[in-house]
């Protein structure tokens, strides 16, 4: 036996892979064939060869008789890597050494490793765009959350915000982060506001206000627009608050009307427009005073009175319409609030529909205590502008008729005895369709009676007035005095007051405007008016 050819042999490997279905697993197990071949030794001693193979050099947990063949198919799993060596053997099984060792690898290949690209990109204030793409991955989340393996997404975003993706695959996992920085925004601006209250009347104030960058306005309390005005009812001395918030923060402002604790003074400038049945009244409030809460409309159809509308409230306005029937008319109005009235506007005298015309050249001659009365018609363009009646009156007073009002007929003079007394005497055109304006007042004393008084004046501190005047000359004397009191210029609506043959008197006025004047008295009747004085209290 020659030892040195018994050992004379190499290793080689050939594979054929197969797979191998196991029926008794319903998991699949991947088998392959490895075919190991060798040279066949050349001794005379080889009866055969054994082929040993293991997972480890060195350490053969198989081994496989190959007989008198150099080659040996070997079935082994997939997924490692297996050493092989060959021994031969002679017809008594004595074996010789091992030969070089072959090593084949059935594991796969690696996995690649997963790679992926991330970014984060401020879209606006409060959003950002994430877009990421990966490959080798099987799951990919971002901040924990699952994603597709590739994509874009906006997300709302408050803050300075760091993204992180985890792309996981067969070959391990890649970790990429983005960062989106959300800059602070300016602060806002804070807003601002005005805010005016003016006193309109005397329980009416005008509040009006603005703001800029706000969001929300009140004012004392209640909810109102960002700008704007409005009408309050007031009662007193009040003061408005206006707060105006926004993003930059809040700002107030103050404003007071004061109420004023005195009666109005007069209006004035009261005027009428005429346009067929319908009548316009206005006028101007006053200048002095307390402001008015209200205006007390009279209406009359004789100067100085109050038969059509008494102190009428027509509330705070400075004009009023209505329709009138036909007739002459006049108007004056007060001032009014929570303290008191004023005095009387001046009064405007108007007429509603077709007037015939004022007759003209109105006098008087005396015989005696006889009075004749005489006047020239009024000139007509038409039929219905001709007077078929006229009618006179007269009163104790500038614009009465209390004393007569006595239809003449169609003549153009009249006579009556006057013994005593003095009157106010005028006269009027009379037709189917209406009556002219009366002719201005004349004054009819009886013949003997006293001159006026002379140097009337008034004085006094408070509620006290103080009358003075001086004893008229010529004429018959007076034996006593009269004191006429009236709310307009010549009436004497307030006040008559028998006072005796003196030429002084006081007494105690409450709060008003008054005009005041002295006449003589004798036998005869009342003389002649003083010059009138305003008295205001």
């Amino acid at each position: 036996m020659r030892s040195n050819d018994f050992f004379n042999y190499s290793l080689r490997m050939a594979f054929a892979a197969v797979l191998l279905v196991l029926a008794a697993s319903s998991a699949a197990l991947a088998q392959t064939t490895v075919t190991a071949t060798w040279d066949r030794n050349t001794d005379s001693y080889t009866a055969g060869y054994r082929v040993y193979y293991g997972t480890s050099p060195g350490n053969y947990q198989w081994s496989v008789d190959a007989g008198n063949q150099v080659s040996a198919p070997i079935s082994v799993s997939t997924g490692y890597t297996y050493y092989f060596v060959v021994r031969a053997y002679n017809s008594s099984y004595e074996y010789g050494p091992p030969s070089n060792e072959a090593t084949i690898n059935l594991a796969p290949a690696p996995a690649p490793a997963p790679t992926a690209s991330f970014s984060a990109t401020l879209q606006s204030t409060n959003t950002a765009l994430l877009t990421w793409s990966t490959a080798n991955a099987t799951t990919v989340t971002i901040n924990g959350q699952s994603v597709a393996t590739s994509g874009s997404t906006t997300v709302p975003i408050t803050q300075t915000t760091t993204y992180t993706l985890v792309a996981t695959g067969s070959g391990g996992s890649v970790t990429r982060t983005a960062t989106v920085s959300v800059t602070a925004p300016a602060p806002a601006p804070a807003p601002t506001a005005s805010l005016t209250a003016t006193l309109q009347s005397a329980n009416t104030a005008l509040v009006t206000w603005s703001t800029t960058n706000a969001t929300s306005a009140s004012i004392n309390g209640q909810s109102v627009a960002l700008s704007g005005s409005t009408s309050v009812t007031v009662g007193q001395t009040t003061t408005f608050t206006l707060t105006a918030t926004g993003p930059g923060g809040t700002v107030t402002k103050s404003a007071t009307v004061t109420i004023s604790n005195t009666a109005p003074g007069n209006p004035s400038g009261m005027a009428a427009t005429v346009s067929r049945n319908r009548v316009t009244l206005s006028w101007r409030p006053p200048t002095t005073g307390g402001a008015p809460a209200d205006y007390r409309l009279n209406v009359a159809t004789y100067s100085g009175g109050t038969n059509v509308t008494n102190a009428l409230n027509v509330g705070n306005v400075l004009s009023v319409a209505g329709d009138l029937p036909r007739g002459r008319y006049y108007a004056r109005v007060r001032a009014a609030n929570g303290t008191g009235l004023s005095g009387y506007s001046n009064e405007v005298a108007f007429r509603v529909g077709r007037w015939l015309r004022t007759p003209s050249g109105f006098r008087v001659t005396w015989q005696g205590t006889t009075a004749t009365l005489s006047w020239t018609a009024p000139a007509a363009d038409a039929t219905e502008d001709v007077p078929t009646n006229y009618v006179l009156e007269a009163g104790t007073a500038p614009g009465l008729s209390n004393v007569a009002a006595v239809s003449v007929g169609n003549t153009t003079s009249f006579s009556t005895d006057i013994t005593s007394g003095t009157y106010y005497v005028r006269v009027k055109a009379v037709n189917d369709l209406g009556e002219s304006d009366p002719t201005e007042d004349l004054e009819l004393r009886a013949p003997g009676s006293p001159n006026a008084p002379t140097y009337f004046m008034a004085s006094g501190q408070g509620s006290q007035v103080d009358l003075r005047w001086t004893a008229p000359s010529g004429g018959s004397a007076p034996t006593d005095y009269v004191i006429e009191a009236g709310s307009a210029p010549g009436l004497a609506d307030l006040a008559v007051l028998r006072v005796g043959n003196v030429t002084r008197f006081s007494t105690q006025a409450p709060p008003g405007t008054y005009y005041v004047r002295v006449r003589g008295v004798n036998a005869a009747g009342v003389g002649a008016a003083s010059n009138e004085v305003v008295v205001r209290r």
